[in-house]
């Protein structure tokens, strides 16, 4: 019996060719070579996105950057002896124990802590670099870090009041200026010549 004559609901019976359910290797070939372009071309894009950071938007640090590395390594050598010096003035007593005095005591430390630092700044700039950007750099640097001693100053002149709220650092762009002190001595390896971490020394 021939299928072709048979009939289902009223409607003849069909074959289905089993080529309609095949894909061709044209096609096949094509979807991949969409696929590899896709790929390529998101590495590609991201190859650029590097590029346009690395020379537009390059780490604070490395715009710090100094020539001059025999200063660098002279500045360490005096930062180094100003920090023997503060850690001399250590005083580990608590606030709280030191008695009615504590906080005139403690602006009288951190003034002679400061004073060290200063020093410190003063011995760096008589021998910083003269010329190009090198000079720009450096007297950028000292300057942030004599901002940074005006407000220890200024927080003992509080405390001398008898407050002692917490220490209120110079903002520059929204960040601490001691955060931009030490961009400079990370890019420089002076890690001696980083922004105290304690007021106390």
């Amino acid at each position: 019996m021939d299928l072709r004559d048979h009939h289902v609901g009223g409607r003849p019976l069909q074959r289905r060719s089993p080529a309609r359910h095949l894909v061709s290797p044209e096609v096949v070939s094509t979807k991949r070579q969409k696929t590899v372009r896709i790929v390529l071309g998101a590495i590609s894009l991201a190859i650029a996105a590097f590029w346009v950071w690395a020379l537009f938007f390059p780490p604070k640090q490395s715009v710090a950057k100094l020539t001059d590395v025999a200063w660098t390594e002279r500045a360490t050598l005096v930062c180094e002896t100003a920090n023997i010096r503060r850690n001399e003035l250590a005083d580990t007593r608590r606030i709280e124990d030191v008695g009615p005095g504590a906080l005139s005591e403690r602006a009288d430390l951190i003034d002679r802590a400061t004073d060290i630092i200063d020093d410190m700044l003063d011995q760096l700039q008589s021998t910083a670099p003269t010329t190009g950007d090198d000079r720009r750099l450096v007297e950028t640097w000292i300057g942030y870090y004599r901002t940074l001693m005006n407000d220890r100053r200024d927080y003992t002149d509080v405390l001398r009041a008898g407050d002692n709220p917490p220490f209120p650092e110079s903002v520059i762009d929204g960040s601490p200026i001691s955060e931009y002190i030490n961009d400079f001595t990370v890019a420089n390896r002076m890690k001696a010549c980083s922004a105290p971490a304690d007021l106390a020394v």
